[in-house]
C-alpha cells in the first residue's frame, strides 16, 4: 500500500468517479476531512451545482475497491485533479498506436484485384444497364431490384451501383458490349 498516494488534506480539490468507474468524466470534489492515510471525506459538485458529502471515499487505485465493489459503488473513488487528462492521453496514445499497427497490417495483407472493378459477371452487366436506362432518379435501386426479382434486393443493387460506378456514364468499354450480344 506505500505506492498509493497519501490522501490529500483538507481543503484540496480532487476528482471523485461516481461508482469508481474511470472511464466516467469525474466530478469535482473538495476534501472536507481526513480519516487516515487512505480515506477522505468528500463534498462533490455535481454539473447541476447540488453538493453531495462522499465518505469514506479512497483513491482509484486502491486494492480494496476489488475486494469491496459494494462500498466503491456507493461511494465512489477520487484522485487528484489533472489525473483523468493524464489517463485520457495514454488511452488515445495507445488506441492511435493500435490504429496505425492495424493500417500497416492491413496495407501488407492486402490483395488488390485489378479485374474486380472492371469486369463485371452476367448479373451485375444486368443491373448497370438498368441503372444507365433509370439514370439518376430518386429509389433507383428499388426500381431495379423489382424489375429484376428472383430475389434481388436493393441492398444488392446498391452494392454493384457502388462497386461499378464508372460504368454507369459515358460509353463502355468494347469488351463489354462484346459479352452483351
Amino acid at each position: 500500500m506505500s505506492d498509493l498516494p497519501k490522501a490529500p488534506c483538507v481543503g484540496e480539490n480532487v476528482v471523485w468517479y461516481p461508482h469508481g468507474n474511470i472511464d466516467m468524466e469525474p466530478f469535482a470534489a473538495t476534501v472536507t476531512s481526513r480519516i487516515n492515510d487512505e480515506c477522505i471525506t468528500l463534498y462533490t459538485l455535481s454539473p447541476t451545482g447540488r453538493r453531495e458529502p462522499m465518505l469514506n471515499v479512497k483513491h482509484i487505485d486502491h486494492p480494496d475497491h476489488k475486494n469491496n465493489p459494494m462500498g466503491t459503488r456507493r461511494w465512489g473513488a477520487w484522485d487528484f485533479v489533472g489525473e483523468h487528462e493524464k489517463r485520457k492521453k495514454v488511452s488515445d496514445e495507445y488506441k492511435e498506436k493500435q490504429r496505425k499497427k492495424s493500417l500497416e497490417l492491413a496495407e501488407e495483407n492486402m490483395v488488390v484485384d485489378a479485374d474486380y472493378h472492371t469486369n463485371p459477371d452476367d448479373n451485375e452487366m444486368i443491373i448497370i444497364k438498368f441503372a444507365r436506362e433509370c439514370g439518376d432518379e430518386p429509389g433507383r435501386a428499388v426500381k431495379i431490384a423489382d424489375k429484376i426479382s428472383a430475389g434481388m434486393t436493393y441492398q444488392r443493387v446498391n452494392a454493384v451501383l457502388r462497386k461499378f460506378p464508372h460504368l454507369l456514364t459515358g460509353n463502355l468499354p468494347e469488351e463489354l458490349i462484346e459479352a452483351e450480344v
